[in-house]
C-alpha cells in the first residue's frame, strides 16, 4: 500500500529538455520520453522543470537575476518576455501530459512566490496541496519573481524545490530527483591519479569537500552545478535524500521514481 502523504519532487533540467545553445529549442524525444516514464511510474509527484533555452538567454540579455537596473534598455519588457517564454515552454510539457489523458496542472511560480528583499514568501502553497489531493500532477517551473521592494529576480527550479521541501507540511517529501545530461556529480578522484569519476554515493556533509570535475558549463543564470550543490545541502537539512540521474538514459526516470538501482549520484542524509 502506498503512503498517501509521501511525495517525490522531480526536477527535469532545462539543459536536458532543451538545447541551451539554440534559443527556444526543445529536444522533443527527450521530453516525450520523460513524460511517458512519469506516467508509467504512477507515483505521487510534483514536477519542476528548468528554463533551458527558453528562460536563460532572455534572462541573461536583460540581467533579470540582478534586479531592477534603469540603465538597461527595455528591462521591464524583457522581464515580461522572459516570463512569457517560460509559459510557452511549460505549455508544451503540459500538453504532452494532456495528450496522454493524464491530469497535469501548470502552476506559475511568479504567482505563488514573492520576495521581500532576500526572503521568499509562499502565500499560495495550498494550491499545490489541493491539486495533489485531486490526484493532479502539479507542474512548476523556473520563472521570474517579483519583489515587494520594487524589484525582481529569477526563482530557479532548484529554489522552488527548496521552498517546497520547507513548506509542504501535509505531504512528506520522500526524495528529490534531479535529472541531468550526465550520470550525476563527477569528481577528480585522487585514487585514480586525478581522473574524472562518478561520485555514486556521498553524505550531505561531504558536499563542500568534493573536488568537482569541470565538464564544461553552458549558459546558466541560476548558478550551475555549484549552485545546485548549495541547494542540495539545504534540502538535506530537512532529512530528504537526493538523487542526481541521467535523464537521457532509457528508463532512468521511471527506475528512479520506483526506487530501482541505477548508476547515478546518491546523496545520503548524515545519521
Amino acid at each position: 500500500m502506498k503512503d498517501k502523504n509521501k511525495i517525490i519532487l522531480l526536477k527535469l533540467g532545462g539543459g536536458l529538455l532543451t538545447d541551451k545553445n539554440k534559443p527556444f529549442s526543445i529536444r522533443e524525444e527527450v521530453a516525450k520520453s520523460a513524460v511517458q516514464q512519469i506516467i508509467d511510474a504512477d507515483e505521487k509527484v510534483i514536477l519542476i522543470h528548468g528554463g533551458g533555452s527558453f528562460g536563460h538567454p532572455l534572462a541573461k540579455q536583460y540581467s533579470i537575476s540582478k534586479g531592477l537596473n534603469p540603465s538597461i534598455e527595455n528591462q521591464i519588457f524583457g522581464l515580461t518576455q522572459t516570463h512569457q517564454s517560460m509559459n510557452k515552454f511549460n505549455s508544451y510539457l503540459i500538453n504532452l501530459f494532456l495528450e496522454k489523458k493524464y491530469p497535469a496542472l501548470s502552476i506559475q511560480a511568479s504567482s505563488i512566490f514573492i520576495k521581500d528583499s532576500h526572503k521568499i514568501s509562499t502565500y499560495s502553497i495550498e494550491i499545490i496541496k489541493a491539486a495533489l489531493d485531486l490526484n493532479i500532477l502539479p507542474i512548476l517551473y523556473g520563472d521570474i519573481i517579483l519583489d515587494k521592494q520594487g524589484s525582481f529576480s529569477i526563482i530557479s527550479g532548484d529554489q522552488i524545490i527548496l521552498e517546497l521541501c520547507e513548506n509542504l507540511k501535509k505531504y512528506s517529501v520522500s526524495k528529490v530527483i534531479f535529472t541531468m545530461e550526465t550520470d550525476g556529480i563527477y569528481i577528480n578522484d585522487k585514487d585514480t591519479n586525478g581522473e574524472c569519476t562518478l561520485a555514486t554515493e556521498c553524505n550531505s556533509d561531504e558536499l563542500d569537500s568534493l573536488n568537482l570535475a569541470n565538464l564544461g558549463q553552458k549558459i546558466d543564470v541560476t548558478g550551475g552545478i555549484k549552485g545546485k550543490l548549495n541547494f542540495i545541502k539545504q534540502i538535506c537539512t530537512y532529512n530528504i535524500p537526493v538523487q542526481l540521474i541521467n535523464g537521457l538514459k532509457e528508463g532512468y526516470i521511471y527506475k528512479s521514481l520506483k526506487n530501482q538501482n541505477i548508476n547515478c549520484t546518491n546523496i545520503l542524509i548524515n545519521k
